[in-house]
């Protein structure tokens, strides 16, 4: 019996050792990109593209988050990497003050353009839905709108 006790302590210590460890990364990784990604500056402008989905996701859903990434990833390269253009998914249903502000309420891609913390413009793509099945279509709406408000991002500097 006291084995047992002795391995079940040390089993727990185990894991608040680890969780300890696991938060102390999370916090300096977080520090980090705040210090280095210039977007994290106070009154930097850039434009946030999010992706807002609900809680149960479909295939089309799934779709159009991959492909709107995709052409990110592909066309948008370097704007993400010097920070002018970031991506962000989140789930609408749980985060009530975003779909309100977007007043979003069903998945879409939004293209904003934000200062600090404060989006400044916005706009959302509800065509994403009717043009997934037209391939060239759906990437040149989406590529249009980003380059769109990136150009307004652009005019304001």
């Amino acid at each position: 019996m006291e084995k047992w006790k002795r391995i079940i302590k040390n089993l727990l210590l185990a894991f608040v050792l680890i969780s300890i460890g696991f938060a102390l990364g999370k916090n300096f990784t977080q520090s980090k990109e705040t210090q280095s990604n210039p977007s994290n500056l106070k009154g930097h402008e850039f434009v946030r593209v999010y992706y807002l989905h609900s809680t149960f996701r479909c295939t089309t859903c799934n779709s159009i988050e991959k492909r709107t990434k995709e052409i990110l990833d592909s066309d948008f390269r370097a704007d993400i990497a010097n920070g002018l253009i970031q991506w962000k998914t989140d789930d609408f249903q749980e985060n009530e003050v975003l779909a309100k502000k977007f007043d979003v309420i069903a998945s879409c891609v939004v293209v904003a353009l934000v200062k600090g913390d404060e989006v400044v413009f916005y706009r959302r793509l509800d065509d994403t839905w009717t043009l997934l099945d037209k391939p060239a279509e759906f990437d040149s709406y989406i590529r249009s709108n980003i380059q769109e408000v990136l150009e307004m991002r652009q005019k304001k500097v």
